[in-house]
């Protein structure tokens, strides 16, 4: 075997090529995020409601909700996608974005507002999983005590700033959870940005789903760095064989003799068991093989069979021997 530069080129560029191929991250699937510290995989597409139904949850025409307790409203959202009622006049949002609000809550004159427009991309704040809304209804102007001012006493608006949500999701596992999820709202501290905390199954990570294509599994990822390992230990052998103990042909693999003797050694484990198993065979069989061969039974001539011992012949000579060794 001789090898060329081009081989050695060819092989450098495999290595590079898998290095390249471990290196390359697909973009996430929308409500799904790797967490950055730990690399647990984080699906939450099984919270989203839609009308039509998903695989993880049933049609519903209602989304979630969560009591405002001491805040004058209650609230509706959904997860990664719009919320599934039908809304109309939404406080300071176009009529072409209202299929895509997210969350919103009605004050105590019907009025409704958005507190945030769909968005699927999750993100991490240190160890804590969020999900965030923005441009909902404009921000209303706030008096002295940091309470809301009613729009119709309102002479210039100042605020430019929009209504948004900011969700933790945190991991429960109670039996007692259902597969939606506990929300809580948590506050608003200027009547603009609303917090709500999640507690879900979905929330706790894990690894990830064998339908997600692009990622790699720990049975990939071991197969990849046992190619890469070998990679190496051929191009570093062959090298180290060439050029510094000068071989040629098939000693140029690093540990031939090693590998030489593996060969061997199956060789020869094959040649036994081979002979084991025919001479287990039927007698016919055997001496089909056994002519094949060349063998044949000692003290017998199978070109002239009267020439050959008898039974009787043999018989007969040993009791002869016997008797003379008595004497």
């Amino acid at each position: 075997m001789h090898l060329s530069t081009s081989l050695l080129a060819l092989l450098l560029s495999s290595l590079h090529s898998s290095f390249a191929a471990a290196d390359a991250k697909p973009p996430p699937k929308p409500c799904t995020i790797l967490s950055p510290s730990t690399g647990s995989f984080f699906d939450l597409r099984s919270l989203q409601l839609t009308p039509e139904g998903t695989k993880y949850q049933a049609a519903s025409n209602e989304s979630y909700h969560a009591k405002g307790y001491d805040y004058p409203a209650n609230f509706t959202l959904n997860f990664c996608g719009p919320v599934v009622e039908s809304l109309e006049d939404v406080e300071g949002v176009p009529t072409s974005r209202q299929k895509n609000v997210s969350a919103f809550y009605k004050d105590q004159r019907g009025d409704i507002y958005s507190i945030g427009q769909q968005n699927d991309q999750l993100l991490f704040r240190g160890k804590k999983l969020l999900l965030n809304y923005t441009m909902g209804s404009p921000c209303p102007e706030l008096d002295e005590d940091g309470n809301p001012i009613d729009d119709d006493f309102v002479v210039k608006k100042t605020s430019k700033r929009r209504k948004s949500t900011l969700m933790t999701f945190a991991c429960d596992t109670s039996p007692l959870l259902s597969n939606r999820p506990i929300v809580n709202f948590l506050g608003s501290p200027d009547h603009c940005t609303y917090v709500f905390e999640i507690r879900s199954r979905s929330a706790c990570g894990g690894t990830t789903q064998s339908e997600e294509k692009g990622t790699l599994g720990p049975g990939a990822v071991f197969g990849l760095i046992a190619a890469i390992a070998l990679l190496v230990y051929l191009i570093g052998g062959i090298v180290y064989q060439r050029n510094v103990l000068h071989q040629r042909g098939w000693r140029q693999l690093p540990n031939y003799t090693m590998w030489a003797g593996i060969h061997s050694f199956f060789s020869d484990m094959f040649v036994i068991l081979f002979s084991s198993c025919t001479q287990r065979m039927p007698g016919g069989v055997t001496q089909l093989f056994a002519g094949r061969r060349g063998y044949h039974r000692v003290g017998t001539d199978e070109r002239h069979p009267g020439r050959g011992r008898t039974p009787d012949d043999e018989n007969r000579l040993i009791d002869q021997l016997d008797e003379e060794w008595e004497d």
